[in-house]
């Protein structure tokens, strides 16, 4: 990133954030050793040629459809986007761009040069918003799998080949195919010849994706599906999010690939790049939580967090009321409320702390340190207990499960400096432990048992204790 760059970015965090917070975001951007690149190359002759082969020998063939709405795209990335996808080594597809640009005809003279017949360039009489455009698209696909491709972004060669394979293996896997895949991305300047900022995505987590939409591209999902379910012009922005909790809400099967599959474009006037902007997106973003709270009878408040396109969906009153199948909800411990670092929380299941030495402030990768998401293990000094585990922790511990809001406890949302904790927020009482107690033992014991019971356990990192 440039200097001019870096310098427009700091003055937004501050115009967003205000000073305190925005200094923090600043100082966790710039304290970075080696910050975000790419490591995807473009594949050679040779490789390309190879993965021809794979997909001749595939033993299945879905047809494929590429929805793009368009907008008044610059010519050169028109052109650069259309041909990533008549470069695809997998080629039963077919690219349907809804064109509501005020000027069609620069986008459709491209679009007839190609002389494919796999590409249908549909004129729109008017410009009717993003999800009515991109409905027009869809309702002209004819595959049995839809991606979402944005007007000036990218595929690499090999993005429809890995689809497939991966509904392969996920139907060998599961005996069905799945509704919705998702990939890794990176950007791609606006030159065309740098790619940077690899975003490498956990697989499908559903309690991270009520906090942000980290799948996004490449969204690719069966069309019997998006067809029910369409686009909402009243999410408009946040479209593609509002989709997806739906999807989730349908009961779908998500699959991820672990490979960068999609290069998205940053230029002057893309959200990649101009997000204080496009604010509007991140308040459909709210709406969007909003909705799908109510359709699951959940009674949460949704907030902007400083980072934008990150949310935090705050549960109202007890948390199991609205989440019978969540076992533990646990927060995070720090060695101090404001200058310290996180010294426990969230454990994989050899109690490796996911989030240790982390800075008190600091959101972490793609700011995922700030974000509710399920566990594998929870610290038990920063824990609420659904009450069906409440005798397992007495045969585990020794002590009676208590709850009570310690001094020490804070429920932080990134974009505040704290406040009192508020009812329903009270947490085990750590201080009746005798001081001898092994807390990672106990912790994965009693995360251990309420896995295997078949419930759920939720990181909820704005609430945090001071521990030693």
């Amino acid at each position: 990133m440039d200097i001019i760059s870096a310098a427009k970015r700091s003055i937004g965090y501050i115009k967003r954030n205000g000073i305190i917070a925005g200094a923090l975001e600043i100082s966790e951007s710039m304290s970075r050793t080696n910050p975000r690149g790419s490591d995807y190359r473009e594949p050679s002759d040779y490789e390309l040629s190879v993965m021809r082969r794979l997909s001749e020998a595939l033993s299945l063939h879905p047809l494929i459809s590429v929805i793009v709405p368009a907008y008044n795209t610059d010519k050169i990335f028109y052109r650069a986007m259309v041909e990533s996808v008549l470069a695809q080594t997998y080629e039963k597809l077919e690219l349907i761009i809804a064109d509501a640009s005020e000027d069609k005809e620069a986008l459709k003279s491209i679009s007839e040069s190609y002389d494919d017949k796999r590409v249908k360039y549909i004129a729109l009489s008017d410009n009717k918003g993003i999800s009515a455009n991109t409905n027009e698209a869809l309702d002209e696909a004819s595959g049995e799998y839809i991606a979402l491709l944005d007007h000036d972004d990218l595929l690499t060669p090999d993005a429809l080949l890995r689809i497939v394979e991966n509904i392969i293996s996920y139907s060998k896997r599961t005996g069905r195919h799945p509704d919705v895949l998702y990939s890794d991305e990176d950007k791609i300047l606006a030159a065309g010849n740098q790619y940077t900022e690899r975003n490498s995505k956990p697989d499908f987590d559903p309690e991270l994706l009520l906090n942000n939409n980290y799948i996004c591209h490449l969204t690719v999902m069966k069309a019997s599906l998006m067809k029910k379910l369409r686009f909402r012009e009243e999410y408009d922005g946040a479209q593609d999010y509002d989709l997806l909790l739906r999807a989730v809400k349908e009961g779908a099967g998500f699959s991820h690939i672990p490979q960068i599959l999609y290069h998205w474009r940053i230029s002057p006037v893309s959200t990649s790049s101009n997000t204080a902007e496009k604010l509007y997106a991140y308040d459909a973003g709210v709406k969007a939580l909003e909705d799908y709270a109510l359709s699951r009878n959940i009674s949460a408040d949704i907030y902007n967090l400083r980072n934008v396109g990150y949310y935090e969906f705050r549960y109202k009153g007890d948390i199991f009321a609205s989440r019978d199948d969540i076992g533990a909800v646990g927060g995070r411990i720090v060695s101090g409320s404001h200058r310290g670092k996180v010294v426990g929380g969230k454990m994989d299941r050899d109690g490796n702390l996911v989030y240790g030495g982390l800075p008190v402030g600091y959101t972490g990768y793609f700011h995922r340190a700030m974000c509710q998401q399920s566990a594998e293990a929870l610290d038990i000094r920063c824990l609420r207990l659904n009450p069906e585990f409440w005798d397992a922790f007495y045969s585990i511990t020794g002590v009676k499960y208590s709850e009570h809001r310690t001094p020490g406890m804070l429920s932080l949302r990134p974009h505040e400096t704290g406040r009192a904790a508020q009812d329903g927020e009270k947490v085990f009482d750590a201080w009746t432990l005798p001081d001898e107690a092994d807390i990672k033992k106990m912790s994965l014991e009693l995360s251990a048992k309420i896995r295997e019971s078949g419930y759920g356990l939720l990181y909820y990192p704005c609430w945090q204790v001071t521990g030693e």
